[in-house]
């Protein structure tokens, strides 16, 4: 059952992402923050969602929960939508709305050529860090725990190696 679930989930996000390719970033990011914030709720536990922000944010009240949570169903579908343009932010010379600060700090890693680890945290499309850090030219490998739904986890795997970061750690 879970199999026809995980294919049923790529056969809707592969028609999605034809679908934004076709209509381009700006507009892709609009419908795909409508869609997820309308139906994202049924792909995870709600339940889930909400008890994990109140473990982190135990002050809220009920309404905050349930605003932060749609905030954060608009900001996944945004990521979504970004995928099928991660070429277009990896080959371009300029940083669309990315703004890089610390490069400085980047120049002096690449200088130095001492090992270092960045942090990440899930903060709006976080795949671009490691893509704009191996395009400043550090020898970076990414660590990232491969999607649940097998089908989907080969596609961005593939994106992952191809335009975000060339080693991949699991």
């Amino acid at each position: 059952m879970k199999t026809l679930k995980y294919f049923i989930q790529f056969v809707i996000i592969s028609t999605m992402f034809l679908i934004f390719k076709s209509i381009g970033l700006k507009l892709a990011s609009i419908i795909s923050s409508k869609i997820l914030s309308t139906f994202g709720p049924f792909f995870r536990s709600k339940n889930l969602i909400q008890s994990n922000i109140l473990k982190a944010l135990p002050n809220f009240k009920q309404n905050e929960v349930e605003e932060l949570s749609k905030k954060m169903w608009v900001n996944y579908g945004k990521i979504l939508s970004e995928y099928v343009f991660i070429k277009n932010f990896r080959n371009s010379k300029k940083n669309f709305n990315i703004d890089i600060i610390g490069q400085e700090i980047l120049e002096e890693i690449k200088k130095n050529n001492e090992p270092v680890i960045f942090v990440s945290g899930h903060f709006n499309n976080f795949e671009l860090m490691a893509m704009h850090i191996e395009r400043s030219g550090i020898n970076l490998a990414a660590i990232y725990r491969p999607l649940n739904n097998k089908f989907l986890n080969l596609i961005m795997e593939k994106i992952r190696k191809k335009y975000i970061c060339k080693k991949q750690i699991k």
